[in-house]
């Protein structure tokens, strides 16, 4: 059966941006180095980026490697069926459910502890929260779900979170 919506993204497009990261941080360096006006703040500020740069540089490219040579994708698919989302990076991510079992999609920020969170009700009163660490498009993933499923209550607005 065909996808009414699909997205995956490979670890390599990810290691690719963790790359270009480290050449921008490297530039940014350069370019601070370059023109803020030599003062005292200024070598002070320098002794810090000298310890803290080539930290940040091993750790982006050691994620860059780490994402490269796992190179797993993240798919996430409706079909008139199923409601499915693989991620390989978390088991407790992953889930595949009927879109006929999906009753209610809900988007709230809790506003003490700044917490954005997207759970999906399921008729069996279970929650199952869905990931908002990938680009997807949650505007075209919801009228997805509308189009399998039209009694799903969705969100007004896939950009707007319920305050609580």
């Amino acid at each position: 059966m065909s996808e009414l919506y699909l997205y995956q993204r490979k670890h390599r497009q990810t290691a690719k941006t963790l790359l270009l990261n480290m050449g921008v941080l490297l530039l940014m360096a350069w370019a601070a180095h370059q023109f803020i006006e030599p003062s005292e703040a200024k070598d002070q500020l320098f002794d810090w980026v000298k310890i803290v740069l080539p930290l940040v540089e091993l750790g982006l490219l050691s994620a860059a490697l780490f994402f490269w040579i796992r190179n797993g994708t993240f798919r996430m698919a409706v079909n008139a069926d199923r409601f499915e989302v693989v991620d390989p990076l978390s088991a407790n991510g992953s889930f595949s459910v009927p879109v006929s079992e999906i009753v209610e999609i809900k988007q709230t920020h809790q506003q003490q502890s700044d917490f954005s969170s997207i759970r999906m009700h399921m008729k069996s009163g279970e929650r199952i929260r869905i990931t908002q660490n990938h680009h997807y498009n949650r505007a075209k993933l919801y009228a997805a779900l509308a189009k399998a499923n039209p009694e799903i209550e969705l969100p007004e607005s896939a950009w707007r979170f319920k305050q609580v």
